[in-house]
């Protein structure tokens, strides 16, 4: 499914008897002209690079004119999904292009029936094998700099569940390369690498999701549990863990509104903000989604891509 914009268009014929001889026919025709819609499809450019004999891909969506930057939010995709089927469910592309930024949807390594996943090290290892994600990803950033109009100042990453892990990854080993992260429903399996700096961080997850719960340890979805080579770290520690990297106030602003609780760890001077948003109603999956199976419904308080862009515009350069 491609994303489209709307754009009214109509062209109302030239005045002559035979239109006023219609009389309450030509006014309904015209009125008809005036609802109609012309949906054009937002472009995706495929952007394809080798690391060594394998060829991976991303899609690039909004990109600026030639000679002119924009910031870039990367969207990272779960352990079954796809760049394609990111794009369609998250809703990025609309933001993107009412805002002003470029959004890109990389796309992890490919093991059956279409599905990708990222290699955290700790997860699906048996899928993505030696898959080295953090070359790939700067790579990807190294392009979209080089040649497509990022703003090397304005890098974003987001994702979702597995997408998540891998942002948390890269963002322990790359802090200095990104303006910010988000991500959403997923968790830490590690705090051994301590990024190079402090890098504003929310993180959103649900309280009722049984695949990445919040106390950590294994996942309570059999099939999850079988791919984890590693407990999740519990998400109060997760926290902790970027309030330290981040030097952010030891005081958090705490505001709850229905069932999500959002806690946000001013930035002190020289350090970056720390959020933590929880809705103890939502489930696994990007908020704002349909539930894809019973027993299981993702965050439905907030759409997942306008919170995430309302916490990076606050930080771009």
């Amino acid at each position: 499914m491609n994303r489209g914009v709307m754009r009214v268009g109509w062209r109302v014929p030239a005045t002559d008897h035979s239109t006023h001889a219609l009389g309450p026919r030509w006014l309904l025709g015209c009125l008809c002209l005036l609802m109609c819609l012309v949906v054009q499809t937002v472009h995706a450019s495929e952007l394809r690079l080798s690391l060594g004999s394998v060829e991976r891909r991303a899609l690039v969506v909004n990109a600026p004119p030639s000679g002119t930057l924009r910031p870039a939010v990367l969207v990272l995709h779960g352990g079954r999904g796809s760049a394609q089927e990111q794009r369609d469910r998250t809703g990025f592309d609309e933001i993107a292009q009412r805002e002003g930024f470029m959004v890109v949807y990389p796309e992890g390594t490919p093991w059956g029936r279409g599905f990708h996943a990222w290699n955290t090290g700790y997860m699906q290892r048996r899928q993505v094998g030696e898959a080295d994600d953090i070359a790939y990803l700067d790579a990807l950033i190294d392009l979209l700099v080089a040649r497509h109009g990022a703003d090397p100042r304005g890098i974003f990453m987001t994702g979702g569940s597995n997408g998540a892990m891998m942002t948390l990854v890269y963002a322990t080993r790359r802090a200095e390369r990104l303006a910010a992260i988000a991500p959403v429903v997923g968790a830490m399996f590690s705090f051994e690498d301590t990024p190079a700096r402090p890098l504003p961080t929310l993180l959103i997850n649900g309280a009722a999701d049984a695949e990445v719960p919040l106390e950590g340890g294994l996942s309570r979805n059999p099939l999850v549990r079988s791919a984890q080579a590693a407990p999740f770290k519990p998400l109060e520690e997760t926290v902790a863990f970027w309030r330290r990297v981040n030097r952010s106030e030891p005081s958090a602003q705490m505001q709850t509104q229905g069932t999500v609780t959002a806690r946000t760890w001013a930035a002190t001077p020289g350090g970056a903000v720390t959020s933590v948003v929880v809705d103890a109603a939502g489930g696994h999956g990007w908020p704002g989604t349909p539930a894809l199976r019973a027993g299981n419904v993702p965050i439905q308080a907030f759409k997942g891509a306008e919170r995430v862009w309302e916490f990076f515009k606050q930080h771009l350069p």
